[in-house]
């Protein structure tokens, strides 16, 4: 029986059911209540029950033994067979209490074991137990070591079989995992190379991302760093992050500095994503390029806008080379709009302006804004919606329309006072420098600080004295100055009784001087009382 035990041990090859054979026919060749078999970890200087049968406790099936402690722990270092009769009141053994109340709770008594050992080297111990009293005889003892001496060989063929499994397992996943990556690097290689061609053929963003979206199988959205939209592979105007459906994200950018992001239609995968992101190195290839056309561009267009508004001595066939440069046809009505916008920002408000399609635009930075020249009438509405779509704020100065190219000088000068004064004025919207007089001119120059301050004084007399008395002569002087002098009109436009505005008149003649509400000293107070209260608005 000992011979056909060996035999079919010898034969398994996976691990656990090589123990679960040793203990169980170790327990039927000896007939006890219990068999276990250990191994052993001499880094921590301890064995560890495996396998069990007929322990009935968890505590014991799971038991670790300090090697030198118990019966196991002495099986353990693999020096001999060892053997107790009587574990718990035995005084040679040394003893754990823990282990002590574990082997209590299982009802053990006498326990003999058996090293495992294959050419020295020490795998775990193979042990039998009663739960009473017992002496186990030499025969015994030898079947036991027997059995193990074999379990051991058929242990340790099985423990190299697995891990031999185990190595050629990792293999073979290296080699699948290995030829994964090539596969990756191969489309990456191609793809790289048909975006290059892309590229450099002509730096079109739009082209890039049809090539990335035929491979990828999915449409592609190239947005602005705020999330605007620059170019896509659908027309579909609807935002990908609307739906449910997952979507894949990575940034576009060139040497730190993020120029957007590419938005897919779908989740990706590693390796698709990593597809994707080589889009993005190329879509940013092409944004650079493009911009450095547009920079030419912009500055060509910045030098014609000088040309047009600057530089009289410029010959009439150069300013309409330039225009038509452009698509603007000499002899049409031509306007001169001045756009408020940051100077950090000025480009990206240009390029929403160029999207937005409007016929034969030439547009620059000139000075501290954005000039742009055109002949399209119907600029205003679509101007408007892409600013409040953009949380912008829209100021803009208009001069013209204007035939002789001789004229657009001075209708930029125009266009120019118009948003100073909505700038001075702290307004919004877009105002006309065919409406401004000379009030516009002098708000322009309170705007840049160049405003004399002698233009103002003459009412400084009425500004003390409101403050010191908490009056209103200055509210007075500029309605009757508006009213041309009409008395009762300044007592109904203030509320007031006739009596008190002629005393008002009064007191105001007795501060500024007589002949302060005629000429020439009316123009000079009137303009003063304009300006101070446009400030006053603002503020």
């Amino acid at each position: 029986m000992l011979l056909d035990t060996a035999t079919d041990i010898t034969a398994l090859r996976d691990v656990e059911a090589v123990l679960q054979a040793i203990v169980r026919r170790t327990r039927a060749l000896l007939g006890t209540d219990m068999a276990y078999l250990s191994f052993t970890d001499l880094d921590r200087g301890e064995t560890e029950i495996r396998q069990s049968a007929g322990v009935a406790t968890l505590a014991y099936r799971t038991l670790r033994q300090p090697l030198g402690t118990g019966v196991l722990g002495q099986v353990g270092r693999g020096l001999a067979p060892y053997q107790t009769s009587d574990y718990l009141s035995d005084p040679t053994l040394t003893h754990v209490p823990e282990i002590d109340e574990i082997v209590r709770a299982e009802g053990v008594r006498a326990i003999m074991g058996v090293p495992l050992t294959v050419g020295g080297r020490v795998l775990g111990a193979l042990v039998v137990a009663e739960r009473s009293p017992r002496v186990f005889s030499p025969d015994e003892i030898t079947v036991v070591d027997s059995l193990g001496r074999h379990a051991a060989v058929a242990l340790d063929n099985s423990m190299r079989f697995e891990a031999m499994s185990r190595l050629v397992e990792d293999l073979v996943t290296q080699q699948r995992r290995s030829a994964e990556e090539l596969s990756v690097i191969t489309r990456v290689l191609e793809l790289d190379e048909r975006l290059m061609d892309a590229v450099m053929g002509m730096p079109d963003v739009r082209r890039v991302l049809e090539i990335g979206s035929g491979v990828l199988a999915c449409e592609l959205w190239l947005q602005d760093p705020d999330g605007a939209p620059i170019a896509a592979t659908t027309e579909d105007p609807a935002d990908p992050h609307a739906g449910s459906v997952p979507i894949a994200v990575v940034p576009v950018a060139a040497a730190g500095e993020p120029l957007g992001r590419i938005v897919a239609g779908r989740g990706l995968d590693a390796p698709e994503t990593a597809l994707l992101e080589r889009v993005a190195v190329h879509a940013a290839l092409a944004l650079l390029f493009a911009r450095a056309e547009e920079d030419a561009d912009l500055r060509l267009q910045s030098e014609a806008i000088d040309d047009l508004l600057e530089r009289p001595d410029v010959s009439r066939e150069r300013l309409e080379r330039l225009l038509q440069r452009w698509g603007l046809q000499p002899g049409e009505p031509l306007r001169t709009l001045v756009i408020d916008a940051p100077e950090a920002d000025r480009r990206r408000r240009m390029q929403a302006v160029r999207a937005l399609g409007l016929r034969s635009v030439m547009m620059a930075t000139h000075h501290d804004h954005v000039c742009m020249v055109t002949p399209e009438a119907r600029w205003e509405e679509p101007l408007r919606a892409l600013f409040a779509s953009r949380g912008w704020t829209l100021r803009v100065g208009i001069g013209g329309p204007v035939e002789d190219l001789r004229k657009l000088g001075d209708a930029h000068r125009r266009a120019q006072l118009a948003l100073g004064s909505l700038v001075a004025l702290g307004r919004e919207g877009v105002l006309d420098g065919a409406e401004l007089g000379l009030l516009g001119a002098l708000l322009d120059l309170a705007r840049r600080g160049e405003l004399p301050v002698s233009l103002t004084a003459a009412i400084d007399p009425l500004r003390a004295y409101d403050r010191m008395r908490d009056t209103d002569l200055v509210r007075t002087a500029s309605v009757y100055l508006e009213s041309d002098g009409s008395v009762a009109r300044v007592a109904d436009v203030l509320h007031l009784h006739r009596n008190t505005v002629r005393q008002r008149l009064e007191r105001i003649g007795a501060l500024l001087g007589p002949g302060w509400d005629v000429s020439p000293r009316r123009l000079e107070t009137h303009l003063a009382l304009r300006v101070l209260e446009a400030q006053d608005q603002a503020s």
